[in-house]
């Protein structure tokens, strides 16, 4: 696959893309691949969202919907709302993305930035060749923890909660949550057993 984008050259192949992008300092020397500074992450991950957050409509995204009485963030009702909009649209929207894999974490950031820009912020951390990024969200006093993560197999969802408890040990904190995403299509995997929340207690958190 031949990627151009502006006046960058060809890729032939993600090697070449890596090496591209070190040569810039984009990305570190070392493996596993790291940004090279925090504010390419954020300048990076904003322009692969931007195509879906300009998408999503301002009726669905207004961060007062999503506020406690005492203005603490509703961190149940803002993923039932996203599970609602990624059941309705997921499908048609990355079909058109390149990276399709991808597309379903973008999707969900795009999403939370939306509402979180209304009084917070999030803090990114990709974890390269797990297929998981973690994200953290602060608002007011609230440190809230996400892990995304696709399912692979079966090892990926009992992996991904032990690395959500081992973050949450990170940054001591007892509650987070894993928004585990399904890459099969409806046509393979129906909505009614796509989509579940369950609680899990490890470690105890």
């Amino acid at each position: 696959m031949s990627i151009i984008t502006g006046d960058s050259p060809a890729f032939d192949g993600a090697d070449d893309a890596i090496r591209y992008c070190r040569d810039l300092g984009i990305i570190s020397t070392g493996n596993p691949i790291q940004f090279a500074n925090p504010i390419y992450r954020e300048i990076v991950t904003r322009i692969l969202t931007i195509g879906f957050s300009v998408g999503i409509n301002q009726d669905i995204a207004q961060t007062s919907w999503y506020l406690n009485t005492d203005g603490t963030l509703d961190m149940d009702k803002l993923l039932d709302a996203f599970t609602d909009f990624y059941r309705w649209n997921s499908e048609s929207w990355i079909d058109r993305y390149q990276y399709k894999e991808a597309g379903h974490q973008l999707l969900l950031m795009a999403f939370l930035q939306r509402v979180i820009n209304g009084g917070g912020r999030i803090e990114r951390e990709m974890a390269t060749g797990n297929g998981r990024t973690d994200l953290i969200i602060f608002w007011k006093t609230q440190v809230i923890t996400i892990e995304i993560k696709m399912h692979h197999d079966a090892r990926s969802e009992p992996q991904g909660i032990q690395q959500l408890a081992r973050y949450l040990d990170r940054l001591g904190q007892k509650t987070g949550y894993m928004v585990f995403l399904e890459k099969k299509g409806a046509s393979e995997l129906s909505w009614e057993d796509r989509i579940r929340r369950e609680v899990h207690i490890v470690d105890n958190k």
